[in-house]
């Protein structure tokens, strides 16, 4: 007979999803997002060793052979852990409820709501960064979409305790140049 392990980390991600099933009606903030959604957005993160540690690591990348969607995700990464939230705001696609912004703007840092989201974002590529001893860039490809083409760029962590971690960040044109509409 064998036995078959559970993570901690999934472990803890199904207790609190447990735990908070029933409540996710009374646990919305006053952006309509539930505070169950945002609890486990973060389950799976490990703090950053240093502040201090990922911009050096950010820093020290050879930008020479990017091209242009990674050298945009570059400077996200780089915005985000010298905390230039405005940057970091100028460089991700809004998604909000002006239709008119919707596809052809960013994010603004200096609306409350907005800045919210920018945070969230740079927090969690922060987090990605910090417990990372170098990140590469390893593709690059160009998708058709319904909206125009969409650039994914495939960055890989080599993470200090747990290996390699593989992120996708994908951006899209807009007016204001190559943004960024999702990461995974």
């Amino acid at each position: 007979m064998f036995r078959v392990g559970i993570s901690p980390l999934i472990l803890m991600m199904l207790l609190l999803v447990a735990c908070n099933e029933g409540d996710s009606a009374k646990n919305e903030n006053s952006d309509g997002v539930s505070k169950d959604s945002l609890i486990l957005l973060n389950t799976d993160q490990t703090p950053p060793s240093s502040d201090t540690n990922a911009a050096d690591l950010v820093s020290s990348m050879d930008q020479s052979k990017l091209n242009l969607a990674q050298l945009n995700v570059q400077k996200l990464l780089m915005s985000c852990v010298t905390k230039d939230y405005s940057t970091a705001a100028s460089l991700i696609m809004y998604r909000g409820t002006d239709q008119s912004r919707l596809g052809n703007d960013s994010f603004k840092y200096s609306n409350p709501k907005e800045a919210n989201t920018v945070n969230v974002t740079c927090d969690v590529i922060n987090n990605w960064l910090g417990s990372s001893k170098s990140y590469d860039f390893i593709s690059y490809k160009e998708e058709p979409s319904e909206y125009g083409p969409q650039y994914i760029v495939e960055v890989l962590f080599s993470k200090q305790k747990i290996g390699i971690e593989r992120h996708f960040f994908y951006l899209m044109d807009s007016p204001k140049g190559l943004i960024l509409v999702n990461m995974i």
